[in-house]
């Protein structure tokens, strides 16, 4: 069986970012988002059998609706293959 453990995205972390002219976005968004898409990439081309993401997905308690999304839109990818 092959375990993939991660964890501490805190998204929303964005110091030392500037604002992407293509996206609006900081980034150090786009560099966490880019982290998580290259952990998702990995346990799909390794055929992971469970995949645990034990918390801290945000910096804050109220993460904007972006952040939420961009999450909810990499993590659903991950469920659904």
């Amino acid at each position: 069986m092959k375990i993939l453990h991660f964890a501490d995205l805190h998204l929303g972390v964005e110091s030392y970012g500037r604002i992407d002219p293509a996206t609006g976005l900081s980034s150090r968004f786009l560099d966490f988002q880019f982290a998580l898409d290259q952990v998702i990439d990995y346990a799909l081309e390794n055929r992971v059998d469970l995949v645990l993401f034990c918390g801290d997905a945000y910096k804050s308690r109220e993460p904007s609706q972006t952040q939420q999304r961009e999450f909810a839109r990499r993590i659903n990818r991950l469920s659904t293959s």
